[in-house]
């Protein structure tokens, strides 16, 4: 062997598994549509690479297949059902608007709750598609703009402010009272509102008439809600007692190397095009290992979380306890920056919905028996006993600080605020009233 050989094979060998490894971690953390779309652009461009999509589903930013076949793991709305998204879709489509200011809007219509409020921050919008907030912002102006009015608001108070400033009969001191006076406003105490705006009793009392009239639910009238942005990419369900994790085939592509064509192509004998071909042998042996990696480690982190989780799976969200990142890695022998990959983005499918799999990834709270229990167990209490509670008095912040304690959770009323806020639930004062 001449010198030098050797150390150019390994340091090839090295190359080689240093840009699979890139390849790996690249595709690990990619969501399911954007996993399908770089698939497709390098199947296009290496005739050596075959790649099987499972019909249109994910190119279709899951609006179903054509033929209707396979599973279906969303339940996704039937193509010729009208509902609140594909309305605003149509109108921002008649809109002439930037490419990048268009593909957030359509994000964030995604991304509506039943109600039609907006369920994410901007900047969190931002984050997800590589864009820079005031894109974003301008694109929830647009959003906000659209009809039914009061649509992507983010809460009531701008829900009923997006639909007052729109609608030319508005009554005279409707604006004001929402935007100024608005914890008197909710109490329902037109006196009060009065005394905060500097004006008659019976203008505020007109005023408080009129806002009863408006929508708080702006999207509850135009259909059911359509989830076109979530693929899940796996289910997870109990079987007789058993932890089952089914993989969701419409969310990985299978790519192959085609042999056969390469040989064909050889034939031809000329040395450019053996070099060609080369490098396009080591792009599609690339992939295809890298999707074969991404399907086993998010599989096993996907299991690894519900073993940990499996209580959830019986009992739901109050059964939820603490878990890091870290205790899935050490458990798995894996770095929790793998770890972090595999979850980012990455949705599965449970007997109570679809979420993101970071959703069981919790802080804990401390118990009265010296254990802990997670903040989604404690968020899931606070949710019910709101819902259930007496509207004519509903529960104040210290009062479901005392209803926790009672339950063994030592939670401050600070933190159960903090809590109700990030569930989207307005405080006792204003629960009483409009809603």
């Amino acid at each position: 062997m001449r010198p030098g050989i050797g150390l150019t094979q390994a340091l090839s060998t090295k190359t080689l598994l240093t840009a699979e490894l890139h390849q790996s971690l690249h595709l690990l953390q990619l969501p399911a549509q954007e996993l399908i779309r770089y698939a497709e652009e390098q199947a296009l461009d290496n005739p050596l690479l075959e790649l099987d999509l499972y019909g249109s589903r994910l190119r279709k930013q899951g609006r179903g297949r054509p033929d209707g076949g396979g599973t279906d793991p969303l339940q996704w709305v039937p193509a010729g059902e009208e509902t609140l998204e594909r309305q605003l879709l149509g109108q921002l489509r008649t809109a002439g608007l930037p490419p990048a200011v268009y593909k957030a809007a359509a994000y964030l219509a995604g991304n509506l709750d039943e109600r039609g409020y907006l369920t994410l921050l901007p900047e969190e919008a931002a984050a997800e598609l590589q864009l820079p907030e005031g894109v974003v912002t301008q694109a929830l102006e647009v959003l906000q703009s659209l009809e039914p009015a009061g649509v992507g608001a983010r809460t009531l108070q701008e829900c009923l402010l997006l639909q007052i400033a729109r609608d030319p009969a508005a009554q005279p001191w409707a604006l004001q009272a929402v935007r100024d006076s608005w914890p008197q406003l909710c109490q329902g105490r037109p006196e009060r509102v009065a005394v905060g705006l500097g004006i008659t009793r019976e203008e505020a009392a007109g005023a408080l008439a009129y806002i009863r009239r408006l929508d708080p639910r702006p999207g509850s009238s135009c259909g059911p809600v359509e989830r076109a942005y979530v693929v899940p990419d796996a289910e997870v369900f109990l079987q007789q007692g058993e932890l089952v994790v089914r993989m969701n085939p419409d969310a990985l592509p299978a790519a192959a190397f085609r042999p056969e064509y390469e040989a064909q192509l050889r034939q031809a004998g000329c040395p450019r095009t053996a070099a060609f071909l080369q490098g396009k042998r080591s792009q599609a042996q690339s992939l295809v290992y890298g999707l074969q990696q991404r399907r086993v480690t998010l599989l096993r982190v996907i299991r690894a979380i519900f073993e940990e989780q499996e209580a959830f799976l019986a009992k739901g969200w109050a059964a939820v306890h603490p878990l890091t990142l870290k205790q899935i890695a050490q458990r798995l022998d894996l770095h929790e920056s793998t770890v972090s990959r595999a979850v980012q983005h990455k949705y599965v499918r449970t007997p109570y919905g679809v979420r993101e799999l970071k959703a069981w990834f919790t802080s804990g709270v401390r118990t009265a028996d010296g254990e802990t229990a997670s903040s989604a167990a404690v968020k899931t209490r606070i949710r019910e006993w709101i819902a259930g509670e007496d509207k004519r008095r509903p529960y104040s912040d210290q009062k479901l600080a005392e209803l926790l304690a009672a339950d063994g959770l030592a939670v401050s009323r600070r933190t159960v605020a903090k809590y109700r806020e990030e569930l989207h639930l307005l405080s006792s004062a204003l629960r009483k009233t409009i809603m």
